[in-house]
């Protein structure tokens, strides 16, 4: 997608950041946390913006030499478009270049799409907790990184 602009997420993006959250999430993050997330040291908290508007984001945990990705997700009428790949792709990269040796995340069992985004990106199942989303077990998922960029596609 051309006209696709990748940037830190700023306060101003919450509304929009909010209103995707409630169309992806049974279990919708609120404003405090969205809020929160800004402030930590520890997290990356992007957006990706089409025409000026938001369109998707994603936040990550990074520790030391491991990652956590918490949260992705992509308005409905953009999904399937290439936005969460590049999101994807953008934390892949952010991380190789601060020496992150893996990124973790869970998914539920019942996101298909998120868990083919997820393989086609070089993501490996390591893991599963049952019944860990009532009734709805998670996936865990791990990525290795290197340094040769083999694991990232944009």
């Amino acid at each position: 997608m051309q006209n696709l602009l990748v940037r830190d997420c700023r306060r101003e993006d919450l509304s929009a950041i909010l209103k995707i959250e409630k169309e992806s999430f049974p279990d919708p993050w609120g404003r405090e946390l969205l809020e929160k997330e800004l402030s930590l040291s520890f997290s990356w908290f992007i957006v990706a913006e089409v025409d000026g508007e938001v369109v998707g984001y994603l936040v990550a945990w990074i520790v030391g030499d491991s990652c956590e990705l918490n949260r992705i997700a992509v308005t409905p009428c953009m999904r399937s478009r290439g936005v969460g790949k590049r999101l994807l792709y953008e934390l892949i990269n952010y991380c190789k270049n601060r020496n992150v040796k893996e990124i973790f995340l869970e998914v539920r069992e019942s996101n298909l799409n998120a868990i083919k985004l997820y393989g086609s990106s070089g993501f490996e199942k390591i893991s599963v907790r049952k019944n860990y989303y009532v009734r709805v077990s998670a996936f865990i998922y791990r990525l290795k990184l290197d340094k040769g960029g083999e694991n990232a596609q944009g």
